[in-house]
This record gives structure tokens, C-alpha cells and sequence, in this order.
């Protein structure tokens, strides 16, 4: 706002001068006919130097004011094509590595049958099998409820965006704090996302040692499975919780309308995380 005043009266101060220069200028050329021709063309080409920085200067101002509005404008929808580009990139990488993934659980389970065939008890050879498939089962099941939850996640910020847009132009309100944490929302968004497409790519084999380990064979890759979807789930609750920032930091700003500062998604982990 400051540079717009300061570039109007700018326009003011050049259009009074030009106004007094070119008044001196004809008084002086009106009352000395002597005045040599070279003077005129110097006075004229002043006049329109003065005529040309006056426009100059108003066009810089019409310019600063519609790019401020556009900016205005554009904030949550720069916001939203983020999100949407980003979510976009997320999906291709995730279905590539699922295809990857078909191939190496394909090869794995033909390994595990082989591995199984030390085992002489029918019973604990298809547990084994089974609990191999709940692995895969449960991990492809819980990074599509993660990423469910941060589609949720990214839908509210860019509302919490279209929203400090409107308090910032129809109020006035400076909105700095509230654009700085829907920034590091969207960065939590993208880290957690990353997350999933790492965990989207693994498959967990079961060693098989002995009959008498087995117990404990199958332990250790339910474990590791386990440890790995809490990192992607902490990396979700960090998104949420920076969401949750973002949220309160506007309704601290405006008190009307409301804002919730608890982001309505669904609970983070709700089935269970190692498999039975």
C-alpha cells in the first residue's frame, strides 16, 4: 500500500511539473521572440519527456494494482494446483511401484513354498502362508488409508487458504502468519506422502530357519512390517498436526467465520497394524 501512494504521488508530482514547466515555457517563448529555434526544440522535447514520465509513472501504478490483485486471487489457487500437481505426481509413483511390487511378491511366495517344504506339519506350513498374505494385505490396505486421509488433509488447506484470501481482501487482515503455515502444511503433506511411496514398494519375506524357530521366523517380519507403518504413520500425524496449525493460526485471525482447529479426518490408523 505504501509503494502504491508513494507511486501516485509520483504521478502527481510529474503532472504538476509539467503543468508549471510548460506554462514557464510559454511565457518565456511569448515574451522573447528572440528565443533561437534550438532552445524551442530543446523546451519541446523536455515537455514531452515530462508528458512521457507522467504516463510512465501511472502505468507503473495501474500495473502494481492488478498485479496486487492477482495476487490476492491467486494465493489459494496457486495453493490448489500445488496440491492437485502433487497428488497427481504421488498416484503415478504409487501405481508404478505397486506394479513392481506384483512381480517381487509373485517370487517371493514361490520361495516360501519351496523354503516351507522343510516343514513336515501341513497346519503350520499354510498359517505361515497366510500370515505372509495378511503382510502384503495389510500394508497395501493401510498406505490407501493414509493417502485417503491426506487427500482429506489437502482439501482443508486449501480451504484454510481460501479463506485467508478472503479476510486478507475484504478485511485487510494480514494474513503472513496464517500463508507461512499452510506453507509448512504442504510440506508435511509432500514428506508424508513420500513416506507412502517408499512403504508402497515393500514386501516382507518370512526367513525360514527351522520348525522350531518358526514361531519366531514369522515374528520378525510381522515386526519389521510393524515398525515401518508407524514411521508413515507419525509422518501422517505430522501432516495433520501441521494442518491443525495452519487452521488455528487463521481462526485466531478471524473470529468470523469460525474456522475448526481439528481437521475432520477419519482416525489415522484404525485397523490394526501388525497382522493377527
Amino acid at each position: 500500500m505504501n509503494k502504491f501512494i508513494i507511486s501516485s504521488v509520483l504521478v502527481g508530482v510529474l503532472s504538476v511539473g509539467y503543468l508549471a514547466f510548460a506554462e514557464d515555457s510559454n511565457s518565456n517563448i511569448e515574451s522573447s521572440p528572440k528565443v533561437s529555434p534550438s532552445l524551442r526544440v530543446q523546451a519541446k522535447e523536455q515537455k514531452d519527456q515530462l508528458r512521457q514520465n507522467a504516463k510512465d509513472a501511472k502505468t507503473t501504478v495501474k500495473t502494481e494494482i492488478k498485479d496486487a490483485k492477482a495476487r490476492l486471487k491467486n494465493t489459494a489457487e496457486a495453493v490448489k494446483e500445488d496440491i492437485k500437481k502433487r497428488k497427481e505426481e504421488f498416484n503415478i509413483t504409487v501405481k508404478a511401484k505397486k506394479a513392481e511390487l506384483e512381480d517381487q511378491i509373485k517370487t517371493k511366495r514361490e520361495e516360501l513354498k519351496v523354503k516351507l517344504e522343510k516343514i513336515k506339519d501341513e497346519r503350520k506350513k499354510e498359517t505361515v502362508e497366510r500370515i505372509d498374505q495378511r503382510m502384503d494385505a495389510l500394508n497395501d490396505k493401510m498406505m490407501r488409508h493414509f493417502s485417503s486421509v491426506l487427500d482429506k488433509l489437502g482439501e482443508m488447506l486449501i480451504r484454510i487458504s481460501e479463506r485467508a484470501d478472503k479476510a486478507s481482501a475484504e478485511r485487510g487482515l494480514d494474513v503472513s502468519a496464517v500463508r507461512s503455515a499452510i506453507e509448512k502444511a504442504n510440506t508435511a503433506i509432500a514428506s508424508a506422502r513420500s513416506a507412502i511411496e517408499t512403504q508402497s514398494g515393500k514386501t516382507y519375506t518370512i526367513k525360514i530357519t527351522a520348525e522350531s524357530t518358526l514361531k519366531t521366523d514369522v515374528g520378525k517380519a510381522r515386526q519389521a512390517l510393524g515398525a515401518d507403518l508407524a514411521k508413515v504413520r507419525d509422518a501422517v500425524k505430522a501432516a495433520q498436526s501441521a494442518v491443525k496449525d495452519a487452521a488455528v493460526a487463521l481462526a485466531q485471525l478471524v473470529v468470523k467465520p469460525k474456522v475448526s482447529p481439528s481437521p475432520s479426518a477419519s482416525p489415522l490408523v484404525s485397523p490394526t497394524s501388525t497382522p493377527e
